[in-house]
């Protein structure tokens, strides 16, 4: 099945009135090729434009020529390529403002670079941004209902920690504990923990370790050593001669367990754990953070909610794991929860207290589900049954009264079974706008965050390095640093001077630049066309190599644009980089 956004004829029609309707940001649109994949790289497009540009993607067939009947010519997407729709396309809906990227001819820094070129251009301004750091502290406790906690920072400092970088699957009260450690990045006075993927190479086999019970059921039971690894425990695991496991075993329950490593992967036994044997911690949810169990402490089946729907089950039985965190849960009336961005006058957006909505709404709604699922089989059950009688006429009841009264109670059924439809509708569709609303919320708030660091940048050595530090922070993956880590690196003596020309849009590409210089990153990167600086235009002239050894190499800032923008930067001896100037193509000097 695709994975694109956007599949169906109402989803095309909505697709259209967005794109030609009034918006605040640019919309980019990428088209499945005709495997159903993308040729654009989505996860760095949604990472380098979040709350720049709407990413949405569409499946090539019968979506892609719906949308083409509804759009002016030659303004869809189709065949795995990509555009980018500026926010004021449909007042003048013409394909040329809209330039159609074709994949091996185009690549995603060409339609980052189409993005960026039609947002609005602000001259760069002398104000302080927001001061971005990582820090860490010690938790003193939970506000707004376990959604926000107090940390007291090491240099005494007292913030609130949010979980805005967090997934569904952990929940900020789930990852933290009252008077344990905690770390992230410190923004302004808000800190944001940042997860930490499942290591469970940290489990050798035969260790002992904590799992959390998620679910429980008389013939197994489901436990995590991270809110997305679920294992299934049988009755061989558990110990249980006779009897239901669910007299050893409850939902909620911190457990020993013993790890056991074969060719299939790892498995757990809780009838092998020894009660002595020495411990290894359990997992971290977030960076710097404590261990996500400890023995002894029971937690609540709210934290593992998201199990249900990111967790990676081992072993056999995974369908178990499907429903982990349902088990003990209330009921469905729920009031769902908004978000809100307030736009002041200087058009700056600003936080306006989202309420996200809870995770134990998610977990209601689908433990009704649940147990409508199994009312309307037992419906189906018994309609089944006496429909099956009553078809058998006069063999089976020759009672006319009777069968009469058979036939009302089939109606009955009938009826029933029509309202229990409709309530399932009713309740998934809650379920939809209470995922949708978490986004949104999400989403907001990202926005607002994104919008308030770009509204100024500081275009002096202390602002620009910043500006690359938090760049790095948000284009990098937390597992790919070690790769691509910032190395040492210095201004030369023209290079802020050089950056008083560049618009804010022209700045942004200029940091991008220097980040993937500074990383080395701009060596993988074609659109770089990275290269060294040579003494003159020939091919056969010499490398510019300084006194020190030093070497001058030339890196792309900009492409297909008149006086396009070039990188000047020096390699030192030992891999320091000293920036040199941004300069125009036709600037071929150090």
């Amino acid at each position: 099945m695709s994975l694109a956004d956007v599949r169906t004829a109402a989803e095309v029609e909505a697709l259209a009135a967005r794109i030609l309707g009034s918006r605040e940001q640019p919309l980019v649109l990428v088209s499945t090729d005709a495997d159903g994949l993308f040729a654009f790289d989505l996860t760095r497009l949604r990472a380098e434009l979040d709350g720049v540009a709407d990413i949405v993607t569409i499946e090539t067939g019968t979506a892609s020529r719906d949308l083409e009947n509804l759009m002016p010519p030659k303004t869809h997407a189709f065949g795995g390529a990509a555009r980018s729709y500026p926010p004021d396309f449909g007042s003048a809906p013409d394909w040329t403002r809209s330039h159609l990227r074709f994949p091996g001819h185009a690549d995603t820094d060409d339609l980052i670079d189409d993005v960026f070129s039609q947002t609005h251009g602000r001259t760069v301004e002398s104000a302080r941004p927001t001061q971005v750091r990582h820090a860490s502290g010690t938790v003193q406790g939970f506000v707004a209902d376990g959604t926000r906690a107090i940390i007291r920072l090491d240099d005494g400092a007292t913030v609130t920690a949010t979980d805005d970088l967090l997934p569904p699957t952990i929940p900020l009260i789930g990852a933290l504990v009252e008077g344990g450690p905690v770390g992230g990045i410190l923004e302004g006075n808000e800190l944001h923990p940042e997860p930490l993927n499942a290591d469970l190479s940290t489990f050798a086999d035969g260790s002992h370790t904590l799992a959390l019970v998620v679910k429980v059921t008389d013939l197994r039971a489901t436990v995590q050593l991270h809110p997305r690894e679920a294992f299934v425990l049988r009755r061989r695991d558990v110990d249980v001669d006779e009897g239901p496991i669910t007299d050893l075993l409850h939902v909620g329950d911190v457990v020993r367990v013993r790890v056991r490593r074969t060719p299939a992967g790892i498995g757990l036994s809780y009838a092998d754990a020894d009660p002595d044997a020495p411990l290894v911690p359990s997992l971290a949810l977030v960076t710097g953070g404590p261990a996500w169990l400890s023995e002894g402490r029971r937690r609540e089946t709210s934290a593992p909610v998201g199990a249900s729907e990111g967790a990676t089950t081992s072993g056999s039985g995974a369908s178990d794991a499907a429903a982990a965190g349902t088990a003990e849960t209330g009921g469905a009336s729920h009031a769902l929860g908004g978000a809100g961005v307030d736009v002041s006058t200087a058009g700056h957006l600003t936080p306006a207290a989202p309420a996200p909505v809870p995770a134990s709404v998610d977990a209601a709604i689908r433990h009704d589900l649940g147990a409508l699922s199994s009312e309307v089989a037992a419906v189906r059950r018994d309609l089944l049954a006496l429909t099956n009688l009553v078809a058998r006429g006069s063999g089976a009841v020759s009672d006319a009264p009777e069968l009469a009264k058979l036939r009302t109670e089939n109606q009955q059924l009938q009826r029933m079974l029509s309202d229990e439809r409709a309530e399932r509708a009713s309740l998934e569709a809650k379920l939809a706008d209470a995922a949708q609303d978490r986004r949104e919320a999400g989403r907001a708030l990202r926005d607002a965050r994104r919008a308030a660091e770009r509204a100024h940048v500081d275009a002096t050595p202390e602002g620009i390095r910043i500006e690359i530090e938090r760049t790095w922070g948000n284009r990098t993956a937390p597992g790919e640093r070690e790769r691509w880590p910032l190395r040492e690196y210095t201004f030369g003596a023209d290079f802020i001077a050089s950056l008083e020309a560049l618009d804010e849009n022209q700045l942004a590409k200029a940091v991008r630049a220097c980040v993937d210089a500074v990383t080395g990153r701009d060596r993988e990167i074609p659109a770089r066309e990275l290269h060294r600086l040579r003494s003159g235009e020939g091919g056969d002239d010499s490398y510019i190599v300084r006194a020190d050894g030093s070497k001058c190499w030339r890196s792309a800032i900009e492409q297909n644009t008149p006086g396009a923008r070039r990188l000047h930067y020096w390699e030192l001896p030992g891999g320091a980089i000293e920036l040199s100037r941004i300069v125009h193509h036709d600037d071929t000097k150090p």
